[in-house]
């Protein structure tokens, strides 16, 4: 390997650790946030919006380094794949903490937490944006290409529980609460479940760009197996 070529590996291996840190703190931020939804905790949602500026900076100086190496060594093969997708997967992070961030916003106008019934239905949901979120970084991180081929169908699952959460919270607030509050928390809920759909199909970009980085393949559009070419069928492992 030539000195050139050494040193883009030692960049590349910085920009993915850059990368992991932004993937922690927009992880972080969306469990506060949904905590702070659930509990009532007006300075944890308050801090998870002052977080937002720190997830802007990360994406702004991964964005800047990545277009560096593209200038400076002109890579090719998967090394230009995986600087390709982290331009990708930097906006997707970059939104799921605005996501995250408006969640906490509802939580500061709510001022207090939902009533119990309409909670649990947006819980049910966030654990799943949660749990998408976490597997998609582990796919990235690994470069697990079955599990990210699983979040590139979660589309029809995340739109389903999106569904039965506004359902479940609209009936809820028809039959309790005076007009006022029903108005104000009603529509704070309906925001959430909205922003939480949203961060289910960052989470299933993330998925995609991770069978880029590591097959070539692009994923768009291609929400089933059978969508993908047969050696993206099997466990096909592989670290990046």
């Amino acid at each position: 390997m030539s000195e050139k070529e050494t040193q883009l590996q030692q960049c590349i291996s910085r920009l993915r650790t850059r990368l992991l840190v932004m993937c922690a703190t927009v992880g972080l931020a969306l469990d506060d946030a949904c905590a702070a939804l659930e509990t009532g905790n007006m300075g944890q949602a308050a801090a998870v919006v002052e977080g937002d500026a720190a997830v802007d900076a990360l994406e702004n100086e991964t964005d800047e380094a990545v277009l560096t190496l593209l200038a400076r060594h002109q890579p090719a093969a998967q090394d230009l794949r995986f600087l390709v997708a982290a331009l990708r997967i930097v906006i997707d992070l970059e939104r799921i903490g605005d996501e995250s961030a408006d969640i906490a916003v509802c939580a500061l106008k709510l001022q207090a937490p939902l009533p119990r019934q309409a909670q649990d239905h947006i819980t049910l949901l966030a654990d799943a944006a949660a749990a998408l979120y976490k597997k998609a970084v582990e796919a990235f991180r690994v470069g697990d290409i079955p599990s990210a081929l699983d979040l590139c169908r979660s589309d029809a699952e995340s739109t389903r529980l999106e569904v039965q959460a506004l359902r479940g919270v609209m009936e809820y607030f028809s039959q309790n609460g005076s007009k006022i509050e029903k108005s104000c928390a009603e529509m704070q809920s309906i925001l959430v479940c909205r922003a939480l759909n949203r961060i289910c199909r960052r989470a299933a970009n993330i998925g995609e760009h991770t069978v880029f980085i590591v097959k070539g393949v692009n994923m768009k559009h291609s929400a089933h197996t059978a969508d993908a070419p047969d050696e993206l069928r099997g466990d096909t492992r592989q670290r990046i």
